[in-house]
């Protein structure tokens, strides 16, 4: 079966590919005896998704609902400035109360997004990443060089590594 996710043809869901792309990546790091090791790059998702802070608030329901994603990078001029959640939408409908198309075209990410960031660089070692996300109680840390997002970690990618982990340590068994 071939979907197509934010204009991208695939034959296998996101799930399954990084799936995939974690045992390689595990299966390396075995390899070279730095399993103890990983770091932020071993299981971030490459090339996140970004939104410029211009992106109204219809488009963004747009992009979350095609492209299956959670989270997008808020950038300007390539550069990290912001993150806005699939939830940070959601508050916009309330339980009898939902905006018009004309007031979701004028909210923009710029007024929507979080900008408190909390930011790693692919070389951070991953029980780091998992220590901020658990602190801050955030579901995603943006990965980045020279304050530009080259990646993503999300709790999805926290648990399929997990997952990869523990069926990893039972084949050894």
């Amino acid at each position: 079966m071939t979907l197509v996710i934010c204009g991208y043809s695939t034959t296998v869901n996101r799930t399954e590919q990084k799936r995939d792309w974690l045992q390689v990546a595990f299966e390396q790091a075995a390899q070279a005896e730095r399993l103890h090791a990983l770091v932020a790059a071993d299981v971030m998702t490459l090339q996140p998704r970004t939104v410029t802070t211009r992106t109204t608030a219809a488009d963004l329901v747009k992009q979350f609902h095609d492209c299956r994603f959670r989270h997008f990078l808020v950038v300007e001029n390539e550069r990290l400035v912001g993150v806005i959640s699939d939830r940070d939408v959601i508050r916009l409908f309330g339980l009898d109360d939902f905006p018009e198309r004309n007031e979701l075209e004028a909210l923009t990410a710029g007024e929507l997004m979080s900008t408190d960031l909390v930011t790693v660089e692919r070389d951070t070692p991953l029980i780091q990443v998992v220590e901020l996300i658990v602190e801050n109680g955030i579901n995603c840390l943006p990965v980045i060089d020279d304050a530009r997002p080259i990646g993503i970690v999300t709790t999805t990618d926290l648990y399929l590594t997990l997952e990869t982990l523990l069926r990893q340590f039972a084949r050894r068994r």
